[in-house]
C-alpha cells in the first residue's frame, strides 16, 4: 500500500562528478533541506504510483545550534511533503542515548496521524556510541515506549522487527519468534480498523521543477553533503563553512561503518580471494592492503561494483598474487564471476589443480597446498 525509505544521503556531487558515500548520513537539518526532502519524496512517490512514508534516520553527530532539533525536522518534512512517517522507535533512541533529542520530546512534535509503520530493533555499543545495528533483540525500555505509542498511532499498519542475518545466531529462530509474540501483543494495542493510509500520490508546493527558496540555500546543502563526505574521508576542507564537521566525534563512528560496511561487501562478493589473504597474509597485513585500497578509492553502495574495484586494486599486486600459491587462480575466477554479473563478460579460466579442491581447503579455513597438479579449464559464462 506504502513505500518507504530513508531520510538520508548517501552520495555528493560536485560539478559534474558524483561521490559515494558508503553508508545513509544524516542531511543538513534546516528549513532548505525540507523543501529539498519534500522534493525528493514527490518524485519518489510520482515514480513508485505508491504513496511515501519517510524513516526517522538515525544520526551519530552531535546535536547543532544552527539546525532545526530532530522532532520539528521529522515533522516539518512530513507536513511539506502530505506524506507518510515509518517511526524507527529504536533509531530515535539510538539518537537519545547518543546525546541528541529525547525520543518523547521528538514524538511530541511528530504528527503521529502520518505515522504507517514502526521499526524495533536491538542495537550494540561501539566506542561510547550506541549503534543502530539490528544485531540483537529489542531492549524492554525500548519495548515499553513501543507500547506506550502504538496506541496513539490511528493509522499504523504495520511493525517491523530488524535483524541482521549475521546476526540471528545471537538470538535463534525461536528467540525471533519471541520477538514476534511480544510484537503481536503490541500491535493488538492499536487502534484497529482505524488506518487510513494516504491513497493517492498528491503534489506539493515544493514539487519537482517548483522548488521554492534562494539559490544560496541550495548552495549550502550542497557544501553540508561535500564537507560531511570529506570529514569521514579524512579530507582537509578549511575554506567550507562547515569544516568544524571534522571535529564532531561521531565522524569517527561513521568512518568505522564505513570501513566496516565495505569489508563486508568485499568479504561477500569475493569470499575466496579474501579468505586466501587472511590465510596467507594474516590480518594486520590484510588490512593494511585493505585501507590501501580505501585510502585511493571511493566506496560504493553495491558489493558488486565495490568487489570489482578492489580485484582490479589487487590485479595490480603482481609480487602478491605470486607470492600465495592458487591466489592469482582464485582470484581471477571470482573477478571473472563480478564481469560476468556486471558486464556480462566470459572469461576462460586455467587451473593448475583441481579448483574442488582448493575451494574445499578454503572452506575449511587454510589454505591449499600440495595438490596434485592437473590442468583444468573453465569458462565462465554471463546468465
Amino acid at each position: 500500500m506504502w513505500v518507504s525509505e530513508h531520510l538520508s544521503l548517501n552520495r555528493t556531487r560536485r560539478g559534474a562528478a558524483v561521490t559515494e558515500a558508503g553508508f545513509l548520513l544524516p542531511p543538513r537539518q534546516s528549513a532548505a533541506e525540507v523543501l529539498a526532502a519534500a522534493d525528493n519524496i514527490a518524485r519518489y512517490a510520482s515514480i513508485a504510483e505508491r504513496p511515501v512514508a519517510f524513516e526517522t534516520g538515525v544520526n551519530y553527530l552531535q546535536p547543532r545550534a544552527d539546525e532545526l532539533d530532530d522532532g520539528a525536522w521529522f515533522a516539518s518534512v512530513a507536513e511539506c511533503a502530505d506524506c507518510g512517517i515509518l517511526l524507527d522507535l529504536h533509531n530515535l533512541w539510538c539518537n537519545q542515548r547518543n546525546g541528541r533529542g529525547q525520543v518523547r520530546d521528538v514524538l511530541a512534535r511528530l504528527p503521529l496521524e502520518r505515522v504507517w509503520e514502526v521499526h524495533l530493533a536491538g542495537g550494540m555499543a561501539l566506542d561510547g556510541y550506541w549503534l543502530d545495528a539490528h544485531s540483537d533483540a529489542i531492549a524492554p525500555e525500548l519495548l515499553d515506549l513501543a507500547i506506550e505509542v502504538v496506541p496513539r498511532l490511528p493509522n499504523l499498519g504495520a511493525i517491523i522487527f530488524e535483524i541482521l542475518p549475521q546476526h540471528l545466531p545471537r538470538i535463534g529462530i525461536d528467540g525471533v519468534r519471541r520477538q514476534l509474540e511480544k510484537l503481536a501483543r503490541v500491535w493488538a494495542s492499536r487502534a484497529p480498523d482505524r488506518a487510513a493510509i494516504q491513497p493517492v500520490v498528491r503534489r506539493h508546493p515544493g514539487a519537482a521543477g517548483t522548488r521554492s527558496g534562494q539559490e544560496g540555500d541550495w548552495q549550502e546543502l550542497g557544501e553540508w553533503e561535500n564537507a560531511l563526505v570529506a570529514a569521514i574521508r579524512g579530507d582537509v576542507t578549511t575554506s567550507c563553512r562547515f569544516a568544524e564537521l571534522a571535529r564532531d566525534p561521531g565522524i569517527a563512528v561513521y568512518r568505522q561503518l564505513i570501513g566496516d560496511a565495505r569489508r563486508s561487501n568485499l568479504a561477500r562478493a569475493l569470499r575466496y580471494t579474501m579468505t586466501m589473504l587472511l590465510a596467507g597474509l594474516g590480518a594486520d597485513a590484510t588490512e593494511a592492503l585493505l585501507e590501501r585500497y580505501f585510502s585511493t578509492t571511493a566506496p560504493d553502495a553495491y558489493a558488486a561494483v565495490e568487489a570489482e574495484g578492489f580485484a582490479n586494486f589487487l590485479g595490480g599486486q603482481t609480487e602478491l598474487l605470486s607470492h600465495i600459491p592458487h591466489l592469482a587462480e582464485v582470484w581471477a575466477f571470482e573477478y571473472a564471476l563480478l564481469r560476468a554479473t556486471l558486464h556480462a563478460e566470459p572469461t576462460e579460466l586455467a587451473w593448475s589443480s583441481d579448483p574442488a579442491e582448493i575451494f574445499a581447503a578454503l572452506d575449511a579455513g587454510r589454505l591449499p597446498r600440495d595438490l596434485a597438479a592437473t590442468r583444468t579449464s573453465m569458462r565462465i559464462e554471463p546468465h
